[in-house]
């Protein structure tokens, strides 16, 4: 049995307990172990690099390796998607249950020698975290950064709205990113791949990914982009790619028929629709890649853009604001008759025993 890296509660480190990161169908990755290498508190582990080397065997992969990461709502089966198509063991949610089963960013290689480093990310919308989305922006822009594609898991339900279909996030996101990383004038793209589940409707995948592509379109043109950017295109930093998996309860032998369909794109590279083309790399060599996703998880964490305040803090700081206009308003209204007396040159001998009392009626109100 192999074991499941979780965060060390005695101190900032990461420690290994049992679990199963097995593949049940070739029995090749029993060897093998998760990484948490985001931990719910936005701490970085410092065990990449050595699960790099020895626990993935990719340290020394050079460039022939790839990212890949997933972005989308909690609950909407993202750890079961990467499960079946790379053979991972990324927990999953108990069918008898609703609750968050991703916290933080855990990572692994794929099965079958496959040379591929996985990211499984917290959702997003999740009621544990309620209105504080400071972690579900942050984890979602490091994962457009790092990612040479970004699986975004939706259900066909979500297809066609903002908030639901993470619009929003996603707009916030990539406009950061192309204020910290897009100065390379679109050096490396980022493939976006939609992953459309539980397609039970009538409606084609045509018509769906016509959908999301105007909606991205939109989105890309609403951007505040920085300086000498201002003409850049949607497809200068991102290619956008449609696939669609039937309902996995409803339809069990469809959906795994289409998710075996849908793993050859990473797998065969003789497949047309093969996922991982030059255009994505980072040209970041594997064994330098543990410090340049630090460094990147350093640089979305100091961001300021990403601090957007919840509704509640928005609230409260207005109600503060309006509080304190309420307490200085007698303060003003006490020192007025002084002050064309003062803009005249006057001394005002009697302006310290009225600042002080109209101080101290300011902060008893």
């Amino acid at each position: 049995m192999s074991s499941q890296q979780v965060p060390d509660m005695g101190g900032r480190g990461w420690r290994a307990v049992p679990g199963t990161n097995g593949s049940p169908e070739t029995g090749t990755h029993d060897s093998l172990t998760r990484l948490q290498v985001v931990d719910d508190e936005q701490r970085f582990s410092d065990e990449l690099s050595d699960y790099m080397q020895r626990r993935w065997s990719l340290a020394d992969a050079g460039f022939d390796y790839n990212v890949v990461a997933v972005f989308g709502s909690q609950s909407t089966g993202k750890s079961t998607l990467l499960n079946r198509l790379f053979g991972t063991r990324f927990d999953v949610m108990h069918e008898g249950r609703r609750q968050q089963t991703t916290r933080g960013i855990w990572a692994d290689r794929g099965t079958d020698a496959m040379p591929v480093l996985i990211m499984d990310v917290e959702g997003t919308d999740g009621r544990e975290r309620g209105e504080n989305q400071d972690f579900e922006r942050k984890s979602a822009l490091f994962s457009l950064a790092v990612g040479e594609v970004l699986l975004v898991n939706m259900w066909e339900t979500m297809v066609g709205l903002y908030n639901g279909a993470n619009m929003g996030l996603l707009k916030t996101v990539m406009e950061v990113n192309l204020q910290l990383f897009g100065g390379g004038g679109g050096e490396s793209k980022t493939l976006l791949y939609f992953v459309i589940r539980d397609h039970v409707s009538p409606t084609p995948l045509d018509s769906l990914a016509a959908t999301l592509r105007t909606d991205m379109e939109r989105i890309w043109a609403g951007l505040n982009k920085p300086e000498g950017l201002e003409g850049a295109q949607l497809g200068d930093y991102f290619d956008l790619k449609f696939a669609s998996l039937p309902h996995k309860q409803l339809q069990p032998e469809n959906f795994e028929q289409a998710a075996l369909a849908l793993r050859a794109q990473f797998v065969d590279k003789a497949s047309d629709g093969y996922v991982f083309q030059a255009a994505y790399k980072r040209r970041v060599p594997a064994d330098g890649f543990p410090r340049y996703a630090e460094a990147v998880w350093e640089k979305v964490v100091s961001n300021k853009d990403l601090d957007l305040p919840t509704q509640q803090e928005l609230l409260a700081q207005y109600r503060c604001d309006e509080i304190a206009a309420a307490a200085l308003e007698p303060f003003r209204a006490a020192l007025e008759p002084l002050r064309p007396r003062v803009r005249e040159g006057e001394i005002a001998g009697e302006l310290g025993d009225v600042a002080r009392a109209a101080r101290s009626q300011a902060l008893a109100a």
